[in-house]
């Protein structure tokens, strides 16, 4: 027996502290993260998502730098290297960390009691309880359901955070192809003053024109110049947003593979309301961690029911009389619910159901109505489009034809050409902004629901021919 105490007594202290993690410290050096955000750069960076939800890549991808990034490539890098997200993904870990301690088993209690003899009795007596709080199966199974919708939770709303991002990045990209744009066709609107500002001159040195002429071409110049400069200027901070956007220094210098391209849009079909109302439901993952809110508070719902029933512990009891006697047997506790049945958090997890069904609708009306509103854009910049090719565009080239002729031919003034010149600068931009408020009103529409145009959408089978009706009205 005194061999058995000595051995309890030397492994006793291990088993207390087997298992425990040592604490180390990480400080934060404000320095040292500043000039990490400085040096952060494309060489060696490997992408771990490439679109939202795919989480880390088993093969890790990388991809050549020298041709530019293209759209797919600059979402990639995005949802790599973006701060906000880096820090969101984090959370993840938090959730899991929640769902291994709800599968842990209760720790046991020791218990030790010393009772002297009282009234007149001779003694003493030593009591040690070791018990156990045994919960019921079902109670351990809520429990990790719980810790697991809350993962789901989490990871639904960081895909929803990645979605955002997807348009944000888009969003900027097209800024930054919109400044390019601008910036080109005012420089080619220079060049155009110049070349005028040259005629014009001479015109007057062979005494067929005159100073106001002479004049009026070199307002009109350097106004063209102050707004090429003014153009130049958002080109660079449309440059400078997209790089904050991608996690990279501001004056980084991101090499885009379309950023000089014409601005060209593809032009979708309308979805339907059933097809809209379907894309929102399948691709907003808004929703996804809604319903696995719901989900959450159902099972803390069904685990607070679970708490009303009394607790049961089992475990071993040992005494010793001071005559020498020891005892050693069973040993239980029980709870008595008589006041305390577990009214309160029941009712509050009640209340927290229905509080997250009602985000569920609300949200649901919201994403609805933002796809509607957002089809309606589209739809407008689409018949705008049309509207400019049919009527707008035809009559600004035949004038520019006939201006252009008449000019050379002495028979307009210069004022009269420079008003003609910016009618039809004027009227290209306008055109140009119609273009990029169209592929805007796409990455709103494509937001909105959450999936590409592109991509066709399941639907239940008893509207499928409610559809396809539709279209063919």
């Amino acid at each position: 027996m005194f061999v058995l105490r000595r051995w309890f007594a030397a492994i006793l202290p291990a088993i207390l502290v087997s298992g425990c993690v040592s604490y180390a410290p990480h400080p934060l050096v404000p320095d040292d993260e500043l000039a990490a955000l400085r040096s952060a750069a494309l060489d060696d960076l490997v992408i771990e998502h490439a679109t939202p939800g795919d989480g880390p890549l088993p093969d890790m991808m990388s991809f050549d730098l020298a041709d530019g990034l293209n759209e797919a490539e600059l979402v990639a890098v995005a949802l790599t290297l973006n701060r906000e997200l880096r820090a969101r993904r984090l959370e993840i870990g938090e959730a899991e960390a929640l769902l291994v301690g709800a599968g842990l088993l209760p720790n046991p209690e020791v218990g030790v009691a010393w009772r002297g003899g009282i009234g007149g009795a001779d003694g003493h007596s030593v009591d040690a309880d070791l018990l156990m709080d045994l919960l019921q199966p079902w109670q351990r199974e809520a429990r990790e359901a719980v810790a697991a919708a809350h993962i789901e939770t989490v990871r639904a709303a960081i895909v929803s955070d990645e979605w955002r991002l997807v348009r944000e990045t888009r969003l900027r990209l097209l800024a930054v192809r919109a400044a390019v744009q601008i910036a080109d066709m005012l420089d080619e609107a220079v060049g155009i003053r110049s070349r005028m500002l040259d005629l014009a001159q001479r015109s007057r040195d062979a005494g067929e024109g005159t100073d106001l002429d002479v004049s009026a071409a070199e307002l009109e110049l350097a106004e063209m110049q102050r707004d090429q400069r003014f153009a130049l200027a958002e080109a660079a901070a449309a440059r400078r947003d997209l790089n904050a956007q991608l996690g990279l220094p501001p004056e980084y210098e991101l090499h885009l593979t379309d950023a000089d391209a014409r601005v060209e849009v593809a032009v979708f079909s309308d979805p339907t309301n059933t097809e809209l109302e379907q894309r929102v439901l399948a691709g907003r993952h808004e929703l996804r961690a809604l319903e696995a809110a719901y989900e959450e508070a159902e099972q803390q719902l069904r685990l607070a029911v679970l708490g009303q029933y009394p607790s049961l512990k089992l475990g071993l009891g040992f005494e010793r009389e001071s005559e020498g006697d020891s005892f050693l047997g069973p040993a239980a506790g029980l709870e008595i619910p008589i006041f305390d049945r577990n009214q309160g958090e029941i009712a509050e997890r009640l209340v927290a159901r229905d509080r997250a069904r009602a985000n569920y609708v609300a949200t649901l009306h919201q994403l609805r109505a933002e796809a509607y509103e957002s089809r309606a854009h589209l739809r407008t910049a689409r018949a705008e489009i049309e509207a400019q090719q049919r009527d707008v565009l035809p009559r600004v080239r035949r004038n520019q034809d006939l201006i252009e002729r008449a000019f050379r031919a002495g028979e307009l003034r210069v004022l009269d050409w420079v008003a003609a010149q910016q009618r039809a600068l004027r009227a290209r931009r306008t055109f140009l902004e119609t273009l990029l408020r169209y592929q805007r009103g796409v990455i709103e529409v494509e937001a909105a629901t959450g999936m590409p145009l592109s991509q066709p959408v399941l639907l239940p089978s008893d509207q499928q021919a409610e559809v396809k009706g539709t279209r063919d009205e």
